[in-house]
């Protein structure tokens, strides 16, 4: 545990409290109405009744479990708020964060600035904290816009799940994992570690600086199938390819002649037909297991995915890769990997991200 350390940032200090903030504390924040509206506590009557509790949270400090920062502008030692850890789920690896700020200092990016810089802090410093977590009543949306703007994933509702000096409510959850923070060179490294020696590569050489290609990255646990659905009649289906494999050769034939050679009797193949036909094919690849960011991925994927051209423009092609994508799911891996890419926007449907851009000579 690291506790509570100076945090520093363009224009705050995030500091420990001593006993001699309690009348800016108190001023700015714990006896103001407004400010403490959503609290599950009362304001406080007096800067008197904030100077017992802020005695009380000095003495946390030293556990070394305890993180409550107040909010500085550096230009001024006056504390203008608070943002503190206030739950950690151990089973779960969760910290979640609270947080407020005086109304005097609202609409200026001062509580995202500081929500950032704590999220970094935490993830920087518990190398076993795997997801932070911030909730607010839904009715207080300004904090909602607090947690989008610090880069947070909004999660959901939950109904009457939490209760506050105005009663019970429903409560809007926002997180951000580990995962979510992983860099371009993280990703660099990874995308060389499932490829090796790719860039020497001849035909990876001739990709032009002017058409780069793309690879793209969806986290499966946050895959929605609904995000794309489509109606089919009846002759057209989907499955497992378990036919001819000269068969299946000629289709890959049709759309990409050089792909032929990575259909084999030991590839697993899935396949849209229209009347029993091969419409749309691709392979489903297992990339492996990889350490990122502390996390290890095991990381599946569609790949030489394609429809031939007379089944074009149909959403067979789409609905196919949405099947394997809920195949790979289903089966417990992490990430679903799309390499080698110029179709974004198709995979984009399915809630497919570019993580990396390349051409010929290397990362742009």
């Amino acid at each position: 545990m690291i506790g509570t350390k100076m945090i520093e940032t363009e224009r705050l200090i995030l500091r420990r409290y001593v006993v001699s903030d309690a009348e800016d504390t108190y001023q700015n924040w714990t006896g103001d109405p407004e400010v403490t509206k959503f609290m599950p506590w009362p304001r406080h009557e007096s800067a008197e009744v904030t100077r017992e509790i802020l005695t009380e949270w000095v003495s946390y400090y030293d556990d070394g479990n305890t993180y409550n920062w107040g909010i500085t502008l550096k230009a001024e030692n006056r504390v203008i708020g608070n943002i503190a850890v206030v739950e950690q789920d151990e089973r779960t690896l969760t910290y979640e964060i609270g947080y407020c700020l005086g109304k005097e200092f609202w609409g200026r990016g001062i509580m995202p600035e500081a929500l950032r810089a704590v999220i970094d802090y935490l993830f920087e410093g518990e190398k076993d904290l795997n997801r932070i977590i911030a909730t607010h009543d839904v009715r207080n949306e300004k904090s909602g816009r607090v947690m989008q703007k610090a880069g947070m994933h909004f999660d959901g509702v939950l109904r009457a799940s939490k209760r506050n000096k105005l009663g019970i409510h429903d409560t809007a959850y926002y997180s951000i994992l580990r995962s979510d923070l992983v860099t371009k060179e993280q990703y660099e490294a990874l995308f060389l570690e499932m490829n090796p020696g790719y860039f020497e590569r001849e035909y990876v050489q001739r990709v032009s600086e002017d058409e780069p290609a793309s690879e793209m990255f969806l986290r499966l646990q946050e895959f929605d199938e609904k995000r794309y659905e489509k109606a089919f009649p009846e002759n057209v289906t989907f499955g497992y390819y378990d036919g001819d494999l000269e068969e299946l050769r000629r289709a890959v034939e049709k759309v990409v002649p050089h792909w032929v050679n990575f259909f084999g009797e030991k590839s697993r193949v899935y396949c849209g037909f229209v009347d029993g036909k091969i419409a749309s094919f691709c392979l489903i690849e297992d990339f492996g297991a990889h350490e990122v960011n502390g996390q290890v991925w095991k990381i599946g994927g569609p790949g030489c995915v394609g429809t031939v051209p007379e089944y074009r423009d149909r959403g067979i092609g789409l609905t196919m890769v949405k099947n394997v994508t809920k195949i790979l799911r289903d089966e417990l891996y992490d990430q679903s990997y799309v390499h080698y890419t110029y179709e974004t926007g198709w995979y984009g449907k399915l809630g497919y991200k570019t993580f990396l851009s390349w051409c010929g000579k290397g990362f742009v």
